[in-house]
């Protein structure tokens, strides 16, 4: 499973400082190591210019519930990929296409129509002329 960035999850109010001397910023894990795991850390770090503060806010999960969220993780993103597969289709995309191909294969199906009358028409006319031919 592809590892997830540190997202911000919101302002929460706690005393704990990071050594810049601002008030620390509660984030989420979404690594495959930690996932759903709280976590101090400096608010500047994401502008390169933090202090490198971190802080864990939650006790460490058993292996198992790391294992049940990774998978309900790699289910909900499979599930966004197959979504994103949707809109492409109802935008136009794969839809456009299948709706341009049912319109060729109708036409060529009409064209095949005309040639057969055409050929059921010469072979009614040869065979009258043989049936002709016979009689005479």
């Amino acid at each position: 499973m592809a590892r997830r960035l540190d997202r911000d999850v919101g302002e929460r109010r706690s005393s704990t400082m990071c050594e810049c001397g601002l008030l620390a910023r509660l984030y989420t894990s979404w690594t495959e190591q930690n996932p759903g795991q709280r976590f101090f850390g400096c608010r500047n770090y994401k502008h390169g210019r933090g202090c490198g503060f971190f802080k864990w806010h939650d006790d460490e999960m058993g292996a198992r519930a790391k294992d049940v969220i990774n998978e309900l993780l790699e289910h909900v993103e499979n599930l966004n990929d197959r979504n994103v597969g949707l809109r492409i289709i109802d935008e136009g995309g794969a839809a456009g296409n299948i709706e341009q191909d049912i319109a060729t294969i109708y036409a060529n199906m009409r064209k095949n129509e005309r040639r057969l009358k055409q050929s059921f028409c010469a072979l009614f006319i040869t065979w009258c002329f043989c049936l002709f031919l016979l009689l005479c």
